[in-house]
């Protein structure tokens, strides 16, 4: 660890105390996998700020969607949904934009730990030369302010929603977005993937369940009810899972809900939706 990230680390540690910034800041190693680490650092924050599973869902979700879009305007392998595709890619590696992504989003969803982020930022960079830095740090904020400014903005759940949900942390022992992003992260971890292709997936399956949450939510607001929201996320996110590996993605991330009919079946509709974005460049 260098003197100005060391600096970084004691300021974080001492606005959170070090139990939070050994947890986030250990999950990003000095020459770490950027996608995974950042991504997992987003769970971690959203998990630690207690808002129910559609808001921390739809955080995921914007989180991922800004870097795999970063990531894609500069090596333009996919077809993008928010930014504007580049006559030709940039052809540099888009990891370190990506973290600047990640930051630039996540110190604008949870602003009280911009002191945290800037330390992780620092840490992930840390072994980098500083030009490249520096354009890592321009870029990701630049394409992730795009892809933030785009984003649908929250609104609050409805309180029946709103009550099911909690019902459901309860049952299962952690929210409902714990429970299927920690098996998510593990299942996409145990893969071969190019990192861009890893920043696709959890886009795509963090879209998904978005997605879920928010049709729930329109839902029960027209008096519809819904049976199993985490049937329904369960399905969204091995559709996509399925679409990309094969069968074997059903068990891995099986949240242990048993079938609803009709909670399932909207799941696998959204997924099946989410699975039209992000079609590689032919």
């Amino acid at each position: 660890m260098n003197a100005q990230t060391g600096r970084a680390w004691k300021r974080a540690a001492g606005v959170f105390g070090y139990s939070i910034a050994v947890l986030v800041l250990s999950v990003a190693p000095a020459r770490g996998d950027m996608v995974s680490d950042w991504s997992a650092i987003a769970g971690h924050l959203a998990a630690s700020a207690r808002q129910d599973p559609a808001r921390a869902a739809r955080d995921l979700a914007v989180v991922r969607v800004a870097m795999f879009e970063t990531m894609n305007f500069v090596e333009g392998k996919f077809v993008p949904r928010f930014l504007v595709k580049l006559a030709a890619p940039l052809g540099s590696s888009s990891e370190m934009e990506a973290a600047g992504a990640a930051h630039y989003v996540l110190t604008r969803l949870y602003p009280g730990h911009q002191v945290l982020l800037d330390a992780v930022l620092a840490r992930s960079l840390a072994f980098s030369d500083r030009p490249t830095t520096s354009s890592a740090r321009i870029w990701g904020k630049h394409l992730a302010g795009n892809v933030y400014a785009l984003w649908p903005a929250p609104r609050p759940a409805s309180a029946p929603m709103h009550a099911q949900l909690r019902q459901v942390s309860l049952s299962v022992g952690q929210s409902g977005v714990e429970a299927w992003d920690s098996k998510l992260m593990r299942f996409v971890a145990a893969k071969t993937l190019q990192p861009i292709e890893q920043a696709r997936i959890l886009a795509l399956a963090s879209l998904a369940a978005s997605d879920v949450y928010s049709e729930v939510d329109s839902a029960r607001r027209r008096g519809v009810f819904m049976p199993c929201v985490p049937c329904a996320v369960d399905a969204a996110v091995r559709v996509v899972l399925e679409s990309e590996f094969g069968g074997e993605a059903g068990r891995p991330v099986k949240l242990g809900a048993e079938s609803s009919g009709s909670g399932e079946m909207i799941g696998k509709r959204i997924g099946l939706q989410v699975l039209n974005y992000y079609k590689r460049i032919k």
